[in-house]
């Protein structure tokens, strides 16, 4: 998993999050079940989450010290100037990434017990390892809900403590005794003040990789010393990998090292591309929902790489590749009106033949469920969009209505997120586009595609209907340590992970079974720079030909082009000569030679 990132998305992804993932499921708490055990705080109604077995007083009566308490949070979300209208309150990650990523905390913090003072820490469980920052904890106000956006978000107040982040250690600890002023709601924020890629760390819907906070008591009077503010490997719990690059990963995309699967056997790659027979003949054609008759759309959402615009990065992509891309991918949301002037220009290069891939979030803040039920300013924008893209863009484009949703289902019934409210939402977008009079729009229902996510109970009610939907999507990064991840092409679009999701037949094989009529995409997909398991970047792209000659559905492969991509890597496909040499073959042979 990206509005204008840099994806994060889930996709972000996920989310796509530099850190290996895993897509071993985390247990999702209800609402009603999440922060809700614990005393009650006299006169504050503030409910206290502690962990099993501690937050019992061990004779203080007698001045014995009472045994500490370790709580969880009662309501946590990170927020992304990426997504600014973006939820993220139910993800089962927490991000942090400078200037643009913080993640909002809240705990209910029970009375110190008579003549006793409290030490208080901190601590993050890691998802994934990154790189060297320094992180910050700060006070924040309290008038926030699960449901906060960047744009709602409250203000980041004074520091409370500060880390180094070696980017690597299991979980990170910060000395927040400063905080802990009195009982009640405490409010804090967590923020990267150095660093140029995410940190990313388990939600309190990960299970049991949240966040604590750890109060110790001490006799009144006693110097409350600082304890440890920095990484450490302490016991506490390891991340359990939960994907989404998008991620990302977090139930989505693999987060923190995954563990090789004994039961998964890894293809080897051919040593160069197998180049399917590609007719060059003048009988090509397109059909009216952007289906070639002959080979495979090559794209890309050409990241910046080195402070030019997005619209800067496209042609440098090409140059650097050796070809014109077929499809140009970016991201939008409501109420901006798109494409813009540049995404235009691109478009209509002479000699350049570029299609459009626009992904849209046209919530601007509100629930799908409130989407679906008409909400007056998002019906205004998908109005004035259908207008302008009468007027301005009367081209044939793929529209991708808020791509990756798995991550930001909240199956709890009225939470205005569940997967029915999804299907709904990208149903009124479609046909109140459509009544409005836009002909030109090829929908593209854009998934994850995790074996994680594919095995939810709620998964197959995410799709909107054929009749709204042109093309379906996945999102396939290729990183990590586990054969599910690291693996060929073909593997990789049809992703299994027989021990912990037995049931998922794989993404390609659940598109082709379910809706065996749409083409199929590939939204984003990426490969990290690394070897593993006898396999090379450049090895796992030289499998590309064999691969979509083996998944003949794949229509479209749209690579996610990025330096640093949170959760996954370095995606570039200049990371490496060896790499930029294998992506050049694939890209200009077989059947994603242009034929059109």
């Amino acid at each position: 998993m990206r509005d204008g990132r840099s994806r994060a998305h889930g996709r972000h992804r996920a989310g796509k999050q530099a850190q290996p993932l895993s897509d071993r499921p985390k247990p999702r708490q209800s609402k009603k079940q999440r922060g809700s055990t614990g005393p009650k705080l006299a006169g504050l109604g503030v409910s206290v989450a502690l962990l099993a077995g501690t937050g019992f007083l061990v004779n203080s009566a007698h001045g014995e010290t009472p045994a500490p308490d370790r709580l969880v949070a009662i309501a946590d979300a990170y927020v992304s100037s990426a997504s600014p209208t973006q939820r993220h309150g139910w993800s089962q990650r927490l991000v942090v990434k400078k200037d643009q990523a913080r993640s909002l905390l809240r705990y209910g913090v029970p009375e110190a017990p008579a003549g006793f003072a409290r030490r208080a820490s901190l601590v993050l469980t890691r998802l994934g390892t990154g790189k060297p920052s320094r992180l910050t904890v700060a006070r924040t106000g309290g008038a926030w809900t699960e449901a906060v956006t960047y744009q709602t978000a409250p203000r980041v107040g004074s520091a409370v403590a500060s880390v180094a982040d070696d980017g690597v250690s299991p979980s990170v600890r910060f000395d927040v005794t400063p905080a802990i002023t009195r009982s009640g709601q405490l409010d804090l924020v967590v923020v990267q003040t150095f660093g140029g890629t995410s940190a990313i760390f388990g939600s309190r819907e990960s299970g049991a990789t949240q966040t604590r906070l750890e109060i110790s008591y001490v006799p009144a009077g006693t110097p409350t010393t600082s304890p440890t503010t920095a990484p450490t490997t302490a016991s506490s719990p390891t991340a359990s990998p939960t994907v989404s690059p998008r991620a990302t990963q977090t139930s989505g995309t693999p987060t923190a090292s995954p563990t090789p699967t004994s039961s998964t056997t890894t293809s080897q790659p051919s040593t160069s591309p197998t180049a399917s027979p590609t007719s060059t003949s003048t009988t090509c054609t397109v059909s009216a929902i952007l289906v070639p008759s002959c080979g495979v759309w090559w794209g890309a959402a050409a990241n910046p790489l080195s402070g030019e615009s997005w619209d800067e990065a496209l042609p440098r992509f090409e140059s650097t590749v050796g070809r014109t891309v077929d499809i140009a991918h970016y991201y939008n949301s409501s109420p901006k009106l798109f494409p813009t002037a540049d995404m235009i220009k691109r478009a209509r290069e002479p000699g350049k033949n570029r299609i459009l891939l626009l992904n849209w979030k046209p919530e601007m803040g509100r629930t799908w469920a409130q989407v679906a039920a008409g909400d007056a300013d998002v019906d205004a924008a998908i109005d004035n969009e259908a207008d302008y893209l009468k007027s301005t863009f009367r081209e044939k484009f793929y529209l991708a209505v808020h791509h990756e949703p798995e991550d930001e289902v909240n199956p709890q019934a009225g939470s205005g997120m569940t997967a029915q409210d999804y299907r709904a939402m990208y149903r009124h977008v479609v046909l109140r586009l459509r009544a409005r009079g836009v002909t030109n729009a090829v929908t593209v229902m854009n998934y994850m595609g995790t074996p994680h996510w594919g095995s939810q109970p709620w998964f197959d009610s995410l799709y909107p209907g054929d009749d709204v939907v042109d093309w379906i999507a996945e999102d396939p990064y290729i990183f990590g340590d586990n054969a599910n991840w690291w693996n060929t092409f073909a593997s990789s679009v049809d992703r299994k992970d027989t021990y912990t999701n037995p049931s998922w037949p794989g993404f390609y094989t659940w598109s082709t079974t379910k809706h065996p009529a749409k083409p199929i995409m590939l939204g984003e997909w990426g490969v990290d720079e690394q070897s593993w398991n006898g396999m090379s970047k450049a090895d796992v792209l030289r499998t590309v030909h064999d691969g979509l000659r083996l998944r003949p559905k794949i229509k479209a492969i749209v690579y996610w082009n990025q330096s640093e991509f949170h959760t996954v890597g370095m995606t570039r496909l200049d990371s490496s000569s060896s790499s930029l040499s294998a992506a050049h073959a694939i890209a200009t042979s077989g059947p994603l030679a242009r034929t059109l």
